[in-house]
């Protein structure tokens, strides 16, 4: 058993307007796990990096949860210590737990030296977190699609492009996947799935043809973002920004965060992202983020 192991993963951002819980691009801020394992079964946890006050430091952390049931299932009850180097916003929108469970399940792999599956980590990782989006992404990097039927998780990536500029304002109050999805439609109109169809079809096919040439009126959402945005002072007026070099901009997963997709002038553009949540009376901060194209696969080469 190797006696010590460390992770990278990236945050995400999903949706992408219309592509709702089907696809995510990988960003550049991390999660950095260090474990070492123990010979007894007992866990310690140190934290070090944003949000300290949203990250226990006891049994009840997503990562030491996630990785105790995983080696539990495994019939490998051990003990680790775990430190956490941590650059992704909490409850913001930017795929925590996501690279949480990742980086959990990769280092349970990595402690037993267990042969690890692409496959199998992603679908693990989705089992736990409930769509596959997010976890994909981070994962395999770059912007990564994906479909579940029953328990299996087919998924595909490609390379973001470098000259892409990525834009992420991150509202300082956090937000729930399940609270936002609470405000979510039964269901939709044929118009509105089309609208959505098309859109997310054209996306895709941008990226997946390394040309990325996106417009605007592409992350126009009908699915999610008109239903979260009362949950959210200022997004609807983000979300209808128009500024030179603005290729398109939508809410980042379940938000509060706002992802913007630039060719130009990402400063201003976030720099007019954060005055419209100032003038709705809430203070943000934003980062100017290169893609990340490795996920936690390429930055954790097996050896």
């Amino acid at each position: 058993m190797s006696k010590h192991i460390s992770i990278r993963v990236p945050a995400t951002s999903a949706n992408l307007g219309c592509l709702f819980d089907c696809a995510a691009l990988a960003v550049g801020l991390y999660l950095d796990l260090h474990v070492s394992a123990r010979t007894d079964e007992r866990v310690s946890v140190r934290y070090q990096g944003v949000n300290p006050d949203r990250v226990p430091l006891d049994e009840t952390n997503l990562i030491v949860r996630t990785m105790k049931d995983t080696l539990c299932g495994w019939g490998k009850q051990c003990g680790f210590e775990l430190e956490i180097e941590n650059q992704i916003p909490v409850g913001a929108g930017l795929g925590s737990s996501a690279a949480a469970r990742v980086g959990a399940l990769a280092a349970c792999y990595g402690l037993r030296d267990r042969a690890l599956l692409d496959e199998n980590l992603i679908s693990q990782a989705a089992r736990l977190e409930g769509h596959p989006d997010n976890v994909a992404a981070a994962w395999l990097g770059g912007i990564a699609l994906s479909v579940q039927d029953g328990e299996k998780i087919v998924s595909y990536s490609c390379p973001i492009p470098d000259e892409l500029q990525l834009v992420v304002v991150v509202p300082d109050f956090p937000l729930s996947t399940d609270q936002t999805r609470q405000s979510l439609p039964e269901s939709f109109s044929r118009a509105d799935a089309v609208h959505n169809l098309q859109r997310a079809a054209v996306i895709a096919a941008a990226f997946f043809s390394s040309r990325a040439e996106l417009h605007p009126f592409l992350f126009q959402d009908r699915w999610h973002q008109p239903y979260r945005a009362p949950l959210i002072p200022g997004l609807r007026e983000a979300l209808a920004l128009k500024s030179p070099g603005l290729l398109g901009v939508c809410l980042s997963g379940a938000g509060p965060s706002v992802l913007a997709l630039a060719s130009e002038d990402s400063s201003v553009i976030g720099e007019s992202i954060r005055e419209i949540f100032r003038r709705n009376g809430v203070s943000s901060q934003a980062f100017l983020l290169s893609p990340d194209n490795k996920g936690g696969k390429g930055w954790n080469i097996p050896g």
